[in-house]
């Protein structure tokens, strides 16, 4: 670094080397170059004339009897050129909307890198509007949506919407009192086509609206309320729980929420009965039905069997003492019910059969509500269930 005083005022310069300087000055020189080459790039190129060679030199005459085929030739030579003027002129004319340098515009510009091309001319005229202007435009877009909302035609309010929101997209508040007008006028239109979307059942729609609405106001009601029943709709209790719970504390008295949560509990009883029915149908419903019709018709089909296969029995000889006579009475009903040939031993057997099929199935009914209401997972009780 070094101080030059130059009439009179002390300078500060930095020095370098003789290379670095070398190479700065061919970048100055490459940058002039390219320049000059973008400026003179499309200029039209000087036709060369070329003198028409004697026949006599060349040896070949052009001129056949009575028609000069050189003649002919210039015309289509005049021909491509006109064509070529025409086409060049129309390029020119193209890329002088879109080419930013300054030069003659012609076939040979270069698009930008960076361009796009999309036509954003109503953009830029939202842009260059006033901020006064954006929030007014917004709020006659509002006002159309709200009427079309009364008459129940969703789609078309919430176009409007939208394009009350797009407003907003371009819209750059330079001072508190105008952020705050921003904020009013674009939290209903928010609210608004939230409530559209609700009508659509399109619900990933009502969440993103709601989120943006609630990042302007986080005590919005109508937001919470609204992604409650988004949540609701799709079956995830927990988090529209939270969404009601919070608009409740918000506004204890709101008759909207009070219903939404009344359904909410409605909705969480049902799923979990129909959770414990699906529970019940596969391990125990199903499999047990269809096995107790066949022992029930093989125990109705033995006695038959067993009487067929038993002798005609003499009718007993009453006794002389009257207090023998009940004893042939169970006998019949023994015989009546398949039973005849039944020892009390196997009588035994088949109560303690019952008792025990009567206990596995109290088990399996505790263990489905259990499963049913969350006090244990459902792969416990299909382990059980193989256990037993």
């Amino acid at each position: 670094r070094a101080l030059v005083d130059l009439n009179g005022v002390r300078c500060d310069m930095v020095v370098t080397s003789a290379a670095a300087f070398d190479f700065a000055r061919k970048l100055c020189d490459e940058y002039d170059r390219r320049k000059k080459e973008e400026k003179t790039m499309n200029l039209p190129k000087e036709e060369r004339q070329t003198k028409t060679k004697n026949d006599n030199e060349n040896g070949i005459s052009r001129k056949v009897t009575q028609i000069d085929y050189a003649k002919h030739e210039d015309t289509v030579k005049e021909l491509d050129r006109q064509e070529k003027e025409q086409e060049y002129e129309r390029k020119k004319r193209e890329a002088a909307q879109w080419c930013t340098l300054d030069h003659e515009h012609g076939p040979n510009c270069r698009r930008p890198p960076t361009g796009c091309s999309q036509d954003h001319a109503r953009e830029w005229q939202i842009y260059e509007r006033s901020t006064e202007e954006k929030i007014a435009a917004a709020e006659r877009f509002r006002q159309e949506g709200n009427e079309a909302y009364r008459k129940r035609n969703y789609g078309l309010a919430a176009v409007h919407y939208r394009k009350a929101l797009l407003h907003f997209d371009y819209t750059f508040a330079e001072t508190e009192e105008l952020e705050r007008q921003v904020d009013a006028s674009k939290l209903p239109c928010l609210l608004n086509l939230a409530a559209c979307k609700c009508q659509q059942e399109d619900w990933d729609e009502v969440l993103t609206q709601c989120r943006q609405a609630l990042e302007i106001n986080p005590r919005a009601v109508k937001a919470y309320y609204r992604m409650g029943l988004a949540y609701l709709n799709r079956d995830q209790f927990e988090l529209a729980k939270d969404a009601l719970v919070s608009a409740h504390e918000i506004e204890p008295n709101n008759p909207d929420v009070a219903a939404a949560l009344k359904q909410l509990k409605k909705n969480m009883e049902d799923y979990k009965w129909r959770t414990r029915d699906v529970a019940k149908e596969m391990f125990s419903g199903k499999g047990e039905e269809t096995e107790e019709p066949h022992e029930e018709e093989a125990t109705t089909e033995a006695p038959s069997e067993v009487q067929s296969a038993q002798p005609p029995v003499d009718p007993p000889v009453a006794p002389e003492e009257p207090t023998e006579q009940p004893t042939a009475e169970p006998m019949g009903l023994r015989q009546r019910r398949g039973k005849g040939s039944s020892t009390p031993e196997d009588d035994d057997d088949d109560d303690d059969a019952e008792e025990e099929a009567e206990k596995r199935k109290a088990l399996s009914c505790i263990l489905m509500l259990a499963a049913g209401f969350g006090a244990i997972s459902v792969s416990a009780l299909a382990l059980s269930f193989l256990s037993s």
